[in-house]
C-alpha cells in the first residue's frame, strides 16, 4: 500500500509514502516516468530518476510547504521515528 499524500492535479506531482518503508522519513515523488526520493527532516533529495533541476526545485518547495503534514502521515504508518533516524535493514 502506498497512499498518495499529495496528488498531481493539485500539486503537479504525486507524492507517496510507502507504508512498509524504512527510515529516514521520506517521500517518493512521481510525474510520468520520473521519480525522486526526498527526505523529510532535513528536506533533501536522496535519489532522482529523471527530474530536471527546475522540477527538483519545485519538488523541494512543495515538500517544504507540506513538511509538517507529510511527517504526520509518515508517523501514522511508521510510529517509531526519532530525529536523525538512519536507514535500517528492517525493510
Amino acid at each position: 500500500m502506498s497512499p498518495t499524500v499529495l496528488n498531481r492535479r493539485e500539486h503537479g506531482f504525486d507524492v507517496r509514502i510507502y507504508t512498509k518503508d524504512h527510515a529516514p522519513a521520506h517521500v517518493h515523488v512521481f510525474n510520468g516516468d520520473n521519480e525522486a526520493k526526498v527526505s523529510l527532516d532535513p528536506i533533501a533529495v536522496i535519489d532522482n530518476w529523471g527530474f530536471s533541476n527546475r522540477d527538483i526545485k519545485n519538488i523541494l518547495e512543495l515538500i517544504l510547504k507540506y513538511q509538517a503534514r507529510l511527517l504526520q502521515v509518515w508517523d501514522t504508518y511508521h510510529p517509531i521515528r526519532q530525529e536523525g533516524d538512519e536507514d535500517d535493514s528492517s525493510e
